[in-house]
């Protein structure tokens, strides 16, 4: 660090002023305490810096400290006169940045200096919740012993037992609950701890959750399901855990989703293997409309799709809301699928119900090896879709240039304008 230092020295000795902000608006002040060097920002104060300035991020000297997490550096800034108390200009504070942290050592100093641990920041973010979404058991429980409420909401809704069950530390889950908290009690954004569980990711979370009695089939106030999360969210041993304890595989969520269709969004082709194996019909449309083979279309995940194939999925037929499997596949941008969508028959010249063909949503996505399958498989570049799109003028809106040059090599009209008299020009810009 010692070099490090010397070149700060010279270049302020160059004639650099240390009060300047750069072109991201941060100062030397708040980025030398973000990259934890007490030494660069003993410095910087002794060279005139005002360590209770804030930058142009609103950011100030002493919420930077926090967050780079060297306490030597807090301490320092407090001595030289930094309020341990007051918010940013983003509305942070020091106690709410340290706990984010994560460095207890911080938190404590903090306290010592006359925090109060249970007041929420301008963000409406508590101590608690910002120390469970980190996950530092140490300091969640340094706060409970300081008095904070392990069952109140933060403005925004959330509770530590919601924050922390998405946060995924078991550790932090089972402190709560030995604390008080109700396991089955939705937040104030109607999340419940199973659906914060599920969207974590932790198994063990899920499998603590169950034991104190929470329920594995009830939606929360969204309407979101743990089946349906788990399977967005791609944990199979959730999954099974899921289906272990009762839930129905087929059931939609609220928002109509079944778990097939999330699990083929998700991308992780053994939690739709698994769903299979539990007599889930891979050609049911969901409430929505949407089948799991448009929905593994637009996932991206090739082995779904085959997998799709295999057990019976038709390639060629749209699902409720009008989309074909081919231009899901084009707007997901995974150019094996469209391969494979083509080996299996697919007519790549096709509008779907909603009137647009495979290459204007390949140019819209950006994927020029879509685009470049597309035209050797015979579409028109020049075809406008039954929206009166035209591929140059979809590539223009999409911003990819090489698809643009690609269009003019295979023999695009650049003054061509669409049929909704857009020309590539206006579109572009």
């Amino acid at each position: 660090m010692l070099w490090e230092n010397e070149k700060i020295e010279l270049l302020i000795d160059k004639g650099c002023d240390v009060t300047q902000a750069d072109g991201m608006k941060q100062t030397a002040m708040t980025a030398a305490c973000m990259g934890r060097n007490e030494k660069i920002v003993q410095l910087l104060i002794d060279k005139g810096c005002d360590v209770t300035q804030a930058d142009g991020m609103k950011q100030t000297a002493m919420t930077a400290a926090c967050m780079g997490g060297n306490e030597k550096i807090v301490q320092l800034l407090i001595d030289k006169g930094c309020d341990v108390t007051q918010a940013d200009g983003m509305g942070e504070t020091p106690m709410t940045a340290a706990c984010w942290r994560g460095n207890e050592k911080i938190v404590q100093l903090l306290i010592d200096k006359g925090c109060d641990v249970t007041q929420a920041d301008g963000m409406k973010q508590t101590a608690m919740t910002a120390a469970c979404w980190r996950g530092n058991e140490k300091i969640v429980q340094l706060l409970i012993d300081k008095g904070c409420d392990v069952i109140q909401a933060d403005g925004k809704g959330q509770t530590p037992m919601t924050v922390a069950c998405r946060g995924g530390n078991e550790k932090i889950v089972q402190l709560l609950i030995d604390k008080g908290c109700d396991v089955t009690k939705a937040d104030g954004t109607k999340q419940t701890p199973m659906t914060a569980a599920c969207w974590g990711g932790n198994e063990k979370i899920v499998q603590l959750l169950i034991d104190k009695g929470c329920d594995v089939t009830q939606a929360d106030g969204m309407g979101e399901t743990a089946m349906t999360v788990a399977c967005w969210v791609g944990n199979e041993k959730i999954v099974q855990l899921l289906i272990d304890k009762g839930c129905d595989v087929t059931q939609t969520n609220g928002m109509k989703q079944t778990p097939m269709t999330a699990a083929c969004m998700g991308g992780n082709e053994k939690i739709v293997q698994l769903l299979i194996d539990k007599g889930c019909d891979v050609t049911q449309a969901d409430g929505m409309g949407e089948t799991p083979m448009t929905a593994a279309c637009r996932g991206g995940n090739e082995k779904i799709v085959q997998l799709l194939i295999d057990k019976g999925c038709d390639v060629s037929q749209a699902d409720g809301m009008k989309q074909t499997a081919m231009t899901a596949a084009c707007r997901g941008g995974n150019e094996k699928i469209v391969q494979l969508l083509i080996d299996k028959g697919c007519d790549v010249t096709q509008a779907d119900g909603m009137k647009q063909t495979p290459m204007t949503a390949a140019c819209r996505r950006g994927n020029e090896k879509i685009v470049q399958l597309l035209i050797d498989n015979g579409c028109d570049v020049n075809q406008a879709d039954s929206m009166k799109l035209t591929p140059m003028t979809a590539a223009c809106r999409g911003g990819n240039e090489k698809i643009v040059q690609l269009l003019i090599d295979n023999g695009c009209d650049v003054t061509q304008t669409n049929g909704m008299r857009e020309t590539p020009m206006t579109a572009a810009c």
